[in-house]
């Protein structure tokens, strides 16, 4: 029991820590400001307020919100127009725990409330101009505050979700690659080892019946079959370390279509490239694709790779967000890689759509 209050105290210790607040209207109260009977008010909003970060109960969480939106708007008219501050409750438990959306009736009373009590004050003349213009300042501050706030946590909930989404995508790669090894292996070397198998035992019949002619030939054969297998071995290998242009334009694909991207891929290459030119188009794909899939929010890319008597050319085009300023340092790992084969790299477009074109010598 003490180990599950400790944790619900640590997911909520920003709540309880502005609990801290309450101690003015209580010392007011035991100052004698205010009368006695806000001490049994300010109780029940300070139950209500801890109740509504713990009840899952729909009808008492209704209840607790208007006792403590009410408890706001009673102390603000008849104690202290100060007593508004206590706003900001309302506006934290909106963002950082119901996380409710505009048109919530949690939502619509904030608002109502806050602007109701705002028109009192500065409508109010036994108030002087001076508090009037801080208070109608604080309140100002509290509608902002709800506004930055709602921002950052959905800005920071739809980073999350990205990077779930990104995860994910990731996993099923890895799956689809396992799966391909597998089949690969299965493939080449299962076949190999069943065939080795069935000419050892037709040798050991060859030796037993002393055919030693058929059985060299058996054997020599078997010696043709492990060489073949070692050559195809190292060529499944290499093909992990390195892929094809082709091969990294189906993968890229599978990739987007899994992103839920639209892709659009035009490959205009006639002659084969050098490896190392193969090797860096490649990455280069490889890399400005996963920029279009984990920072643009696109839905739609174009891909189209030209060749020139002297070059080739990686173009690559989306509808995402694109860049705000650029001053010649973005996309920093890409030029890394292209300096080997003296390539260049351009933002002909920052946004709308966002161009980039890489140019890499033959």
């Amino acid at each position: 029991m003490y180990k599950k209050l400790l944790n619900l105290l640590k997911e909520k210790y920003i709540f309880y820590l502005t609990l801290v607040f309450f101690a003015f209207p209580l010392a007011y109260i035991i100052e004698g400001s205010y009368p006695k009977y806000t001490l049994f008010l300010t109780i029940l909003a300070i139950i209500s307020y801890i109740g509504m970060l713990h009840t899952k109960n729909k009808v008492l969480v209704f209840i607790e919100w208007f006792i403590l939106t009410g408890y706001i708007t009673y102390t603000t008219i008849v104690f202290n127009p100060m007593n508004i501050l206590f706003s900001f409750y309302l506006s934290n438990l909106l963002v950082w725990h119901f996380q409710d959306k505009y048109y919530t009736y949690r939502t619509i009373s904030f608002f109502i409330t806050i602007n109701c009590l705002t028109l009192y004050i500065i409508a109010n003349p036994t108030i002087n101009i001076g508090d009037r213009i801080i208070l109608f300042i604080f309140c100002s501050i509290c509608i902002i505050t709800y506004f930055s706030q709602k921002y950052s946590y959905e800005r920071n909930k739809l980073k999350n979700e990205r990077l779930k989404h990104n995860e994910h995508i990731n996993l099923l790669l890895a799956e689809n690659e396992r799966n391909r090894i597998g089949r690969d292996l299965h493939d080449s070397i299962g076949h190999t080892f069943v065939m080795l198998k069935l000419k050892a035992e037709l040798a050991e019949k060859y030796l037993e019946k002393n055919n030693i002619e058929a059985a060299r030939k058996e054997l020599k054969e078997i010696s043709e079959i492990s060489s073949a297998s070692m050559t195809e071995t190292r060529s499944i290998i290499n093909k992990l370390k390195h892929r094809s242009i082709n091969e990294e334009l189906k993968v890229i694909s599978d990739i987007m279509t899994m992103a839920d991207i639209s892709l659009d891929i035009k490959n205009n290459m006639i002659t084969p490239p050098s490896q190392l030119v193969e090797w860096t188009i490649t990455m280069v794909l490889k890399e400005l694709t996963n920029n279009v899939i984990k920072h643009s929010n696109a839905n739609k890319c174009n891909i189209e790779i030209n060749e020139s008597s002297n070059n080739y050319t990686v173009i690559t085009s989306d509808n995402g967000s694109g860049f705000e300023s650029i001053d010649g340092t973005e996309l920093y790992s890409i030029r890394e890689r292209i300096k080997l084969v003296n390539g260049v790299i351009n933002i002909t477009s920052k946004k709308s759509p966002t161009t980039i074109k890489v140019t890499i010598n033959k």
